[in-house]
């Protein structure tokens, strides 16, 4: 090889090696972590989605054509976050607000300035009424200490 092509010859290998050497890893180890997911299990392995798809179903499951004009509102929430919720409703009428735990524990339900009833989070519906309503109906859904799960509610007017 002819000296002046050997500058040449040896920036190619560098600029090769250089290249190559950028294209390694520095953590020659494979990451373990599992990838993020947007729910969460619960202590019994169910996930949030599966537990709040067992809560609505429990109230009764309704499509958009299925929706009654007794159907005012409804909602899905984490039990530890709750429900607070101030509905406009007609005042005087009387409503039916319907709860459904998934989950471990004990929510405390109040409606209106009624006394809060507890609810447990095993997927059975309760119903809780109002008569006399309000025109802003407060809906409060408390957990209680240590529980966990997914909660639907549903709220509707009864007829006279």
């Amino acid at each position: 090889m002819p000296k002046h092509h050997r500058p040449l010859t040896a920036a190619l290998i560098l600029i090769c090696l250089a290249a190559t050497g950028c294209t390694t890893s520095a953590d020659p180890k494979p990451s373990t972590a599992p990838p993020p997911t947007t729910t969460t299990p619960s202590p019994q392995g169910e996930s949030e989605e599966t537990q709040g798809k067992r809560a609505k179903a429990a109230l009764g499951e309704r499509s958009l054509g299925d929706l009654e004009p007794d159907f005012v509102e409804s909602g899905l929430e984490r039990v530890p976050d709750g429900v607070h919720n101030l509905s406009p409703v007609k005042k005087g009428k009387t409503y039916k607000l319907s709860v459904a735990c998934v989950g471990k524990g004990t929510m405390k339900v109040t409606l209106a300035d009624e006394d809060a009833k507890p609810v447990k989070c095993d997927g059975v519906s309760t119903n809780q009424y109002v008569e006399n309503a309000p025109a802003h109906l407060p809906i409060d859904i408390d957990a209680a200490p240590g529980a966990t799960g997914m909660v639907a509610w549903q709220l509707t007017s009864v007829p006279a």
